[in-house]
């Protein structure tokens, strides 16, 4: 469900990982409009139950989602009633916000993650730019 959703955004390069070690089930890399590509890891979590508005992750999976180099956002997938949710963690809060996936939702996500604009190596850029200018 969520490898199939993961395509329907249509990015460059959709990876499956091949060890639990790495702390996130995909890697999605997309194309960025200045000619480069912005990569996120992608946790996956299903349930049967239905999904709250806030999703709580433990300490270790946020950890890896908000401390990394890669930004990586949180997919959860109700099984049973065919619904997937989506969230972008806070540094602060183990609690994750999330939103359904409902095409223009989805629309809205690939937008994001191709304009995807607040990495570390961007901002960096952007400040050596105004610092040699």
């Amino acid at each position: 469900m969520a490898e199939l959703f993961l395509q329907r955004l249509r990015p460059v390069t959709l990876g499956r990982s091949t060890t639990d070690d790495l702390g996130y089930d995909f890697l999605v890399t997309f194309k960025n409009k200045m000619g480069g590509i912005n990569t996120f890891g992608v946790q996956v979590k299903g349930t049967e139950s239905p999904v709250p508005a806030s999703f709580i992750v433990d300490k270790k999976a946020h950890q890896r989602l908000t401390h990394s180099t890669i930004p990586g956002f949180l997919l959860v997938a109700n099984i049973k009633q065919n619904i997937l949710l989506y969230g972008w963690p806070d540094s602060t809060d183990r609690h994750i916000q999330l939103h359904e996936l409902n095409d223009e939702a989805a629309d809205e996500l690939r937008k994001r993650l191709v304009n995807w604009t607040n990495s570390p190596q961007l901002a960096g850029a952007r400040q050596a730019r105004r610092m040699l200018a």
